[in-house]
């Protein structure tokens, strides 16, 4: 190992472990629990189905990646969603030698947080020399509120190419402008394959950040704004096979609702509330924000935020302030002029749900303000000693850690056992494969009921199931729901042999227990609802019917 390697990597060694125990406090008790416990919510297990069914699809058949076994019969459907193409590559050999999908999932989670306070420490420690404020930086940008919001949301923690696109972008400007603007282009395209919603939301930064660059740094920027144009650029063309079939369902499936985008618009309120699991500021939750609309960034953060106005050079201080202006209002989404202007003339913002997802570009100009807001403090209270300046750094990430502790995530462990013991798909698998429906559907005024769960099943058998979990119901599914609510009528027969159903899971545990008994006794009055047997599933037993034609 080279000394150049080894000096970099003891340069990392202390971030690396400052970050990693501050995830490990914020993500409280997630560390004692990474192959057991997630999120109670239902996204993770739709993200462990995700990270399943690349793995799945590109041993099995890649051509059709895009075509996930959810939603039957209805294609394209992993772009129904973000599909986490990244993750799900990076993860593929981890599912291909057993590992556990909960393992995985975890693994990308808190991996993730940990690699974006490494990039938010390049970043700062490019921007002010100063390791001891790179490291306050680092860690608050990995302490983020926002993160513990969005803790349920795998892609939303993927926020590690955007510290760094600035920081190729920053040396653009500094020194061989070609070599980084290309480089500032791949990050945006990895950022792309990891979250689309952050890829879009990042590239719109990025043009907001070379416009403040042009203004503040007018001789830099126009030397580096056509190596950057061209990194953008490529990042747009190697995007293109991605972006395909999501066009493909934007056609398919139309704009979201006006309504729907305007609910997930941010306020300022929204900037002085916390999550609910915030040790000191959960109190704010309920009170300020509502379902991603808790946006308070930190009361160190705002501390330190404040102190940066008096660091010098000025002028990197007005590019992250203007930046986190630029931010903030376009996380206002539909309530504030910038995104409302974009989203009436830039049609492909209509497939977004919630511009307050912004929060994470807020988040890492903030980061970077702090940093600088660090280093003004600890140069104008502490002498020149490197003793006392350690613990003033010391202090500053104790209190940034107390600032942002949770009274502890609410976990829990996902109805998971190995593909063996589901012995209702062994048996589907034995009599040959067929569309399966999972009972019981919910109302459509009660969706999504158990459909995450039995899409998170799906990943024990990947046989085509009319159920699905996903940022968007077809009209097929849509159709059946209606259809299926007094099973087994007529109708709901009809429609099932319509899509070509041919097995029916019907899950004890999910119905009351006179539901339960009605559905069954309806049904053995079917004589075209062959019995096969009741088997165990992950959360008690079941009944699996086979529709004759």
């Amino acid at each position: 190992m080279s000394a150049a390697i080894r000096r970099g990597l003891l340069t990392f060694a202390a971030p690396a472990l400052v970050v990693t125990l501050i995830t490990a406090v914020v993500t409280w008790p997630q560390a004692l629990h990474l192959s057991t416990h997630v999120m109670s919510h239902d996204d993770p297990l739709f993200s462990m189905w995700r990270l399943a069914w690349v793995a799945h699809a590109l041993v099995t058949d890649p051509r059709h990646l895009f075509d996930a076994n959810i939603f039957y019969p209805a294609t394209n459907t992993l772009a129904y969603s973000d599909a986490m193409m990244l993750e799900g590559l990076i993860g593929a050999p981890l599912f291909w030698i057993g590992v556990s999908p909960i393992v995985i999932y975890n693994l990308l989670l808190v991996g993730a947080i940990v690699a974006s306070g490494l990039a938010m420490f390049l970043l700062a420690r490019d921007l002010t020399g100063d390791d001891k404020a790179a490291i306050v930086s680092a860690a608050i940008f990995t302490a983020a509120p926002y993160r513990i919001e969005h803790f349920m949301h795998l892609e939303l923690q993927w926020a590690m190419w955007v510290p760094l696109a600035f920081w190729a972008m920053h040396r653009a400007m500094d020194s061989r402008p070609w070599q980084y603007g290309v480089l500032a282009g791949v990050f945006l395209w990895l950022q792309i394959m990891s979250s689309v919603y952050y890829g879009v939301f990042l590239a719109m930064t990025m043009a907001a950040f070379v416009l403040v660059l042009l203004a503040t740094h007018p001789r830099e920027a126009a030397r580096a704004l056509p190596a950057i144009a061209i990194g953008v650029a490529l990042a747009l063309v190697l995007a293109v096979p991605y972006a395909l079939p999501y066009l493909e369902t934007a056609h398919t499936l139309g704009d979201r609702e006006t309504a729907e985008v305007a609910a997930y618009s941010a306020t300022l309120a929204s900037y002085v509330a916390s999550p609910p699991q915030s040790l000191l500021w959960g109190w704010t939750a309920d009170r300020f924000g509502s379902a991603e609309l808790k946006l308070f960034p930190g009361a160190i953060t705002i501390v330190l935020v404040i102190a940066s106005a008096f660091y010098r050079p000025r002028r990197l201080t007005l590019v992250y302030a203007s930046l986190a202006l630029v931010t903030i209002l376009l996380s206002l989404g539909l309530n504030g002029p910038v995104y409302a202007w974009l989203f009436d003339h830039v049609s492909a913002l209509r497939g977004f749900r919630s511009p307050s997802r912004f929060g994470i570009m807020v988040a890492c100009a903030l980061a970077v303000l702090a940093g600088f807001g660090a280093r003004t403090l600890r140069e104008r209270l502490v002498s020149a000693n490197s003793r006392a300046e350690a613990a003033f750094t010391g202090g500053l990430l104790m209190l940034i850690a107390i600032d942002n502790a949770t009274t502890g995530l609410w976990l829990g462990p996902p109805p998971y056992q190995p593909a063996g013991a589901y012995n209702v798909y062994k048996t589907i698998r034995g009599l040959g494969p067929g569309p399966i429906v999972e009972l019981p559907l919910p109302r459509l005024d009660r969706l999504p009921g158990r459909e995450a769960t039995y899409q998170f099943w799906s990943i024990t058998h990947w046989q085509p199931i009319v159920n699905g979990y996903s940022g968007h119901y077809p009209r097929e599914f849509v159709q059946t729901v209606d259809r299926m609510q007094n099973f087994p009528d007529e109708r709901s027969l009809a429609q099932l042999r319509a899509i070509g159903v041919r097995y029916i899971v019907v899950h004890r545990a999910f119905y009351r227990d006179d539901d339960y008994r009605e559905v069954i006794n309806r049904v053995a009055a079917r004589p075209e609802l062959q019995a096969g047997g009741r088997y165990v599933d992950p959360v008690g037993d079941c009944l699996l019917f086979i529709l004759n034609k």
